[in-house]
Order: structure tokens, then sequence, then C-alpha cells
């Protein structure tokens, strides 16, 4: 919160410009005015509020420099810091009933005055007395609200908030001060009207949205209504899909999830997020299809996003495709410039290969085609280390002391052969090949 000193002082600084000195050469002038058509002004008829205050016209007029001269003086002594001979000439020149007709270059620098000598009940009579002429003068408004938080008297630092934002409804950090006010004070109705008119004027704010559904579940209500409503109404709007479908899948509310994310993705066709976020919870829902559907389109958005190509990789490598698997960590590799993260994901498929084709025969003893295998794992897991990727490390310290070829797997090849690829009905499909050791 702005610490109405500051703003005093800064706001000070500023006025000494053209607005001010086109005030007083103003005041000027019609202290000139006054002087040379005196008697021009003695024979036109009276003013009504003179009539109604028992006012003569000379007593008007002269009223009227008495004003001005106090005005003036009363800004210059605000400029120099000179508070207390400010506030003098500004109460004198409310005494002389003046303060309707220059209310705008009063009042808020009478409160500020105040604020200045520590006076905070005067300076909060200063401000109100500004709005009762200037009901919308949001620097008032502003400063009676800062004021009465400085006193603790919440509610009428809300109440003056409100009447803030009314004046000033795009000034997006006055309704975060007020909703930071009602969080505190747990009005969470009031704080929801607040955030839906935030998220008006600031659509993409996701802090506030977040915010929404949290002080909606806190309210008793179920956000879920909130969510698809504001979905329905604005169509448009990408974020409200996307946060609609990603609480269907907090609830596990997967074929409805699916089906709005799809009508997210079909209306914003790049949509990464609703992509990743279709992949996973497709996943979740054990529905590889969908994942990898969902993760090819994403790729195709972005070529050289390696990690879309892992997920593929890792996601075939579920359902057993190893062939699939392969290809996509090597597209990851390619993507990636060849680090860490694709490393690992190319010997997880070599892993897992191996790990199959050796569980399928009944003895469990790996073959020497197995341990090519488990080489190429070793390999890549190691060099995925090098890269910067820790997690290889174990697997490559476990498959170095139990199923890479020992030197008496090397000494039973032929000695002629020194480039090896796997063999069997159960690796047709590999084309790496490794070197004897």
């Amino acid at each position: 919160m702005l610490d109405p000193r500051k703003i005093g002082n800064d706001l000070g600084k500023k006025l000494p410009g053209k607005l001010h000195r086109n005030k007083y050469s103003r005041i000027g002038l019609i202290l000139a005015f006054g002087l040379v058509a005196g008697t021009a002004q003695m024979c036109a008829p009276p003013p009504p509020e003179a009539i109604s205050r028992g006012m003569t016209v000379e007593e008007r007029r002269q009223r009227d420099r008495q004003c001005a001269i106090a005005l003036s003086n009363a800004w210059e002594y605000y400029k120099n810091r000179d508070w207390d001979s400010s506030i003098r000439n500004y109460r004198n020149l409310v005494d002389l009933g003046c303060g309707n007709e220059y209310a705008s270059d009063v009042y808020l620098y009478f409160g500020r005055a105040y604020q200045e000598v520590g006076k905070v009940d005067s300076a909060i009579w200063a401000f109100q007395q500004g709005l009762r002429y200037i009901p919308r003068n949001k620097d008032l408004l502003q400063n009676v609200a800062y004021t009465m938080g400085r006193q603790n008297r919440i509610d009428e630092q809300i109440r003056y908030m409100e009447r803030w934002i009314e004046v000033d409804s795009v000034n997006t950090k006055a309704y975060g001060e007020l909703a930071a006010l009602l969080r505190g004070e747990e009005r969470f109705d009031d704080l929801l009207h607040v955030l839906n008119d935030w998220d008006k004027i600031d659509p993409n704010n996701s802090r506030i949205q977040t915010e929404i559904i949290q002080v909606t579940e806190l309210s008793g209500r179920d956000p879920l209504d909130v969510l698809r409503n504001r979905w329905l109404d604005n169509p448009d709007n990408y974020q409200y899909g996307y946060d609609y479908a990603a609480e269907l899948v907090k609830r596990s509310e997967y074929t409805k999830a699916f089906r709005e994310l799809e009508a997210v993705i079909q209306r914003f066709p790049s949509s990464v997020s609703a992509y990743e976020l279709l992949a996973i919870s497709a996943l979740d829902n054990d529905d590889t299809d969908r994942a990898i559907a969902a993760y090819e389109r994403l790729f195709a958005l972005n070529r050289t996003n390696y990690r879309v190509a892992v997920d593929l990789s890792k996601t075939y490598l579920q359902t057993g495709e190893y062939e699939q698997a392969l290809e996509w960590a090597e597209t990851a590799m390619r993507a990636s410039n060849s680090n860490g993260e694709a490393y690992y994901a190319r010997a997880e498929v070599y892993y897992a290969v191996g790990d199959d084709c050796l569980g399928q025969r009944e003895s469990g003893v790996a073959r020497f085609d197995d341990k090519i295998v488990f080489m190429m794992a070793w390999e890549d897991y190691s060099t995925s280390v090098e890269r910067g990727n820790r997690r290889g490390k174990a697997r490559a310290d476990f498959l170095e002391k139990n199923l890479i070829p020992s030197k008496g797997d090397w000494f039973l090849q032929p000695a002629d052969i020194r480039v090896f690829k796997p063999q069997g009905s159960c690796y047709t499909w590999i084309n790496r090949t490794v070197r004897r050791q």
C-alpha cells in the first residue's frame, strides 16, 4: 500500500508546473480585474450567492481577493514544506467561504499538510470536505482511504476504496489493494465481486483467475459452476476454457475434460498448454492413444521441442512399441543437439527392450545378444551422465556390474569380429552396433 505522505510529496513536486502557473496567473488576473473594473462591477446586480450570504458586491470582491491571496500563499508554503503556514492559509481560505469555489486546489493539499504534522483526524476531515464538493475526485478518495487504513478503520477504508474504483475503474493497483483488504477481512462475497470486475479489465492475469476459484471454494460454492459459466459466456477467452478443463481433470472427470480440451484446441489450435494437459490427463486415464496423438500434434507445433519427443518415447515405451519409442528418442537427440536427457531417453528404450527379451526366456539367463543391447543402454546412460543428467548413473553402474559383456564374453567371440549387432527375432529391428571392448 502506498504511503500517503510519499504520494503527497511526489505530486507536490509535479504540481508547480504548467497547471499551477496557469492557476496562479489566473489568480493574478482576478486581482487585476478587481482593481481595474471595480466601478463596472458596482453597477452590476449582485450575484445570488452574495445576496444569500448578505454580502454586498464590494464585500464579495474583497473576499475573493483575500481568498486568492490565501490560496497562493498556501501553495507556496506547501511547496517549501512549511506545513503549519500552509495549513493556516488553507484554513483562512475555507473560513472565508471559498472552499467550494477552489475545492480542487485546496482540500487534497490541505489534508496532506495535516498529515505531515501528524494530525490524521484533521487530514481525514479535509479530504472528506473536499469530497462534499467533488465527490468523484480519485485523488481525494485514494488519500482518505489510505488515511483510514493508517488508523485501522478498515471498514471505512474499504468503502472509500470501493468509491475510488467506481471513479477509476481501470486502476488495476486499486483493485489489487481492495482485494487484499477484503481477503484479510474474509468478506468473500464482496471479494468475488471485486475479483470478477478486476478480471474484466485484466483478463490475462492468471493470478486473478486462480484466486477467483480459491475464493469461490472458501465461500462454500462449487467453483466448477463458475468455471463452466465463465467459459460458456466467454468462448474467445482461452484461459477460461483451459481452467474449466483443468478443474475437470482435477476431479478425474476425464471424458468431459477431453471434450473441453478438444474444444479449446479447435478454437485455439496453437494452444501448447491445452495439448500438454490433454496428453498428461490421457496418460493418467491410461488412454495412451489419446496421449500419443496429443503429443504428436504438440511436436508438430514446434519441432525443436525435444522434451515432447522424449515424452513420446516414454509413452510408446509404456505400450511396448519399442521401435516407435526408439525413433522418438532419436528425434529428441536431433532436436536437442544430443543433450543428456535425450541420451537418457534412448538408454531407457534399450534397457526396456533387453529386459523384455530376457524375461521372455524361462532360464532368465542373459545371452550375449542381450548383453550387447544392455551395453547400448550402458553407453547411453554413461553419456547422459557426462552431459549433465545424473539420473543415469545408478543404471549405468548396475549394468556395468551385471549385464554388459564381460572379458570372458568377448573372449568367446570370433577374434576377427570387431563390431557386433544383436541377433535373434527379438532384436531384428535394431540397427545399432557396439565395438569389442
